[in-house]
C-alpha cells in the first residue's frame, strides 16, 4: 500500500530506508548553509545589512521547513501513486497468510482506529511525523554548523550515525520502543510503543540543538 507500511517482522530494505533516507537527505538538503555562508565570508555582509539573531532564527525556520519537505514530498507522491496503480477497497487486507476477517494485526497498529476509518489518512498520519522528523534532524545538523572548527561533512553525517546509533543501542539492550525508526512508518513488530517518547525525543532535540546555537553564538562574540 504505501512504502512505510510494513506488517513483516524483518525488511532489510525497509531498515536501511529509515535508517539512512530520512536524515540523510533532510542534512544535506539546506543544513550546511550557514557554515558555508561562515566559511565564505558571506555572513559579514548579510549581518551588516540585517540583525544577526533574525538571520539565524530565519535560516532556522527555511532549514526546518527544507528537511520537512525532503521527507514529506517524496512519500506523498509514492502515496499518490500507490493509489492510482493499488487502490484500496476495504480497510482489511491479507496479512502474512491471514484471512481478512482476523483483524488482530490490524488492531495492534498504532493510531489503529483512523487505520480503521481511512487506510490512507493513516498513511498520511505517518508521511506528516516523518516530515516532522527530517525537519527536526535538519535544525540539529543546522546546530553542528554552529560549531567551532567544524566541516559540512560532520554537519551532513553525524546525525544520521547518532540515529543509527541510537536504535542499534536501545535495540541491544531490549529496548526497542525507545528506538525512533519504529516510530516512523506503521508496525505491529514493537511491544510497548509510545508516541509520547517521539515527541519527547523530537523536542529534546531541538533544544539541545538551540542551546547549541545560543551557547556557540555567545562563545563567537566572546572570542570578537
Amino acid at each position: 500500500m504505501w512504502i512505510g507500511y510494513e506488517n513483516t517482522n524483518f525488511n532489510f530494505i525497509k531498515y536501511l530506508y529509515y535508517l539512512f533516507f530520512l536524515t540523510l537527505p533532510a542534512s544535506i538538503a539546506f543544513a550546511d548553509t550557514f557554515l558555508e555562508d561562515k566559511k565564505g565570508h558571506v555572513l559579514n555582509f548579510i549581518i551588516t545589512r540585517c540583525n544577526k539573531s533574525l538571520y539565524i532564527l530565519s535560516k532556522g525556520i527555511v532549514v526546518f521547513f527544507s528537511g520537512f519537505i525532503v521527507i514529506f514530498l517524496p512519500l506523498l507522491i509514492h502515496q499518490l501513486l500507490c493509489i492510482a496503480a493499488l487502490p484500496l477497497y476495504t480497510a482489511s487486507e491479507v496479512i502474512v497468510g491471514n484471512p481478512t476477517y482476523d483483524r488482530y494485526y490490524l488492531t495492534k497498529l498504532y493510531f489503529q482506529g483512523l487505520h480503521a476509518v481511512n487506510p490512507y489518512l493513516h498513511n498520511l498520519l505517518y508521511i506528516f511525523l516523518d516530515g516532522l522528523f527530517g525537519g527536526t534532524i535538519a535544525v540539529f545538523a543546522y546546530s553542528l554548523s554552529f560549531l567551532k572548527n567544524v566541516n559540512r561533512y560532520i554537519v551532513m553525517i553525524l546525525p544520521t550515525v547518532l540515529f543509527f546509533t541510537e536504535n542499534f543501542l536501545f535495540a541491544l539492550l531490549g529496548m526497542a520502543n525507545y528506538s525512533l525508526s519504529y516510530y516512523l512508518y506503521a508496525t505491529t513488530g514493537i511491544k510497548g510503543l509510545d508516541y509520547k517518547v517521539f515527541t519527547y525525543s523530537l523536542a529534546a532535540l531541538l533544544i539541545v540543538s538551540l542551546l547549541i546555537i545560543i551557547l556557540s553564538s555567545n562563545i563567537e562574540k566572546d572570542e570578537i
